[in-house]
């Protein structure tokens, strides 16, 4: 899972990078909340598929 979360951590800060924020102490604040919102994102899409598969439903 690290692996991914690196590159998701990437992918954000490239992002924010293409729309004009610098990547700065000032402005990591708003990289990381792109960051974790994307993490609660995946995070629930996770546990909807784990779901459908019939996992934690005892």
């Amino acid at each position: 899972m690290l692996p991914i979360l690196k590159r998701d951590l990437y992918e954000t800060k490239e992002a924010c990078i293409a729309k004009g924020i610098d990547f700065n102490v000032k402005n990591i604040k708003i990289i990381f909340a792109k960051f974790f919102l994307l993490l609660i994102t995946k995070v629930n899409q996770l546990e909807e598929s784990l779901i459908a598969k019939g996992y934690g439903n005892e």
